[in-house]
């Protein structure tokens, strides 16, 4: 376990109970907020606000995702860290064809770093993205979620084009519904599966993965353009973040094997629909996911134990195609 203990850089920690009781998983401790008025401390800036960030991580793709469909390239700067974090250093800054130089101008070799200089006692895991306010030379925030809703309005007053509103007040409540059951079910549950210590928690928490991705697909079965209708939404954004990887890693490596993206009816012209979209194709880096995926901690089978189910489509499955008069 990688973390920060009291300010110090820890790349060799055992996950004691105190220390899962604090959560460390996703939970960003940084949570101030950006504001068109000021009013937060943190005003709307352009050139004053900064992303480190990753496209190999779902989370912190979505906030890259946000600020493409914004147009906000030359009002949010951004620097890239490399997809290979499985290392004593955790997540780091090189000029490579991977990752980029810290940006901001600080000079950080390592996001430890940025953890550090914002909160010299802090205690935690160091996760992206991280929203950097180089003024105060300090973490804004680092909950993706919150990052993508300041992204989507706190700077439509200064940018040239505000792009489409992720986060309509008409369609708030269903919204944020929607997004309660991705956060649980979906972004989390692709963990929960690949984290899975015994044969019961695999079951239980492939039921409710696979569960939700029915229901969406289902919800998508009336021909709407988008999980909530015709337009855009921040749901879209965090069900493209976690889909797009799904075949490419959840489904094999994570032993998220009951069905593949594709093998749904009306899911994966949601992806394509949405991918289309200005902006978001460019963020999606197979280079940075298979790399940081496959090439990480996750690749190793620590947990044996666990027998993956056998996918509901596989080449026992009737043939699809049919009667094309070919011998059986």
């Amino acid at each position: 376990m990688k973390l920060m203990i009291n300010g110090i850089w820890r790349g060799d920690v055992e996950p004691t109970p105190e220390l899962r009781a604090q959560q460390m998983i996703h939970a960003g401790r940084f949570r101030d907020r950006i504001s068109a008025d000021g009013a937060s401390g943190f005003r709307a800036e352009p050139g004053r606000y900064h992303l480190y960030a990753s496209p190999a991580c779902p989370f912190s793709h979505r906030v890259l995702i946000v600020r493409a469909l914004k147009q906000l390239e030359d009002i949010v700067g951004l620097s890239i860290l490399h997809p290979h974090w499985d290392s004593p250093n955790g997540w780091g800054f090189a000029d490579t064809a991977l990752s980029t130089i810290d940006g901001a101008g600080n000079g950080f070799r390592r996001l430890h770093e940025a953890y550090r200089a914002s909160a010299p006692d802090y205690t935690g895991k160091v996760t992206v993205p991280v929203l950097w306010d180089r003024r105060s030379c300090r973490i804004v925030n680092n909950e993706s979620l919150e990052i993508a809703a300041m992204l989507n309005d706190a700077f439509d007053a200064i940018a040239g084009d505000r792009g489409p509103d992720l986060c309509p007040a008409d369609l708030k409540s269903e919204m944020d519904d929607l997004n309660d059951g991705i956060a649980r079910r979906l972004s989390v549950g692709v963990y929960a599966v690949a984290g899975a210590t015994h044969q019961g928690a695999y079951a239980a928490a492939m039921d409710q993965l696979f569960g939700f991705l029915d229901e969406l697909d289902g919800r998508l079965s009336d021909d709407r353009r988008f999980c909530l209708g015709e337009r855009p939404t921040l749901a879209d954004v965090l069900v493209y973040a976690t889909l797009a990887r799904f075949d490419a890693v959840y489904n094999p490596l994570f032993r998220a094997s009951r069905r593949r993206l594709v093998d749904y009816p009306h899911l994966p012209r949601l992806l394509k629909r949405f991918h289309a979209l200005p902006g978001v194709g460019a963020t999606l880096r197979y280079d940075h996911i298979l790399t940081h995926y496959y090439d990480g901690d996750w690749a190793v089978a620590a947990r044996r134990g666990i027998v993956p189910e056998l996918p509901m489509t596989n080449w026992l499955a009737p043939d699809r195609t049919t009667q094309t008069g070919e011998r059986p």
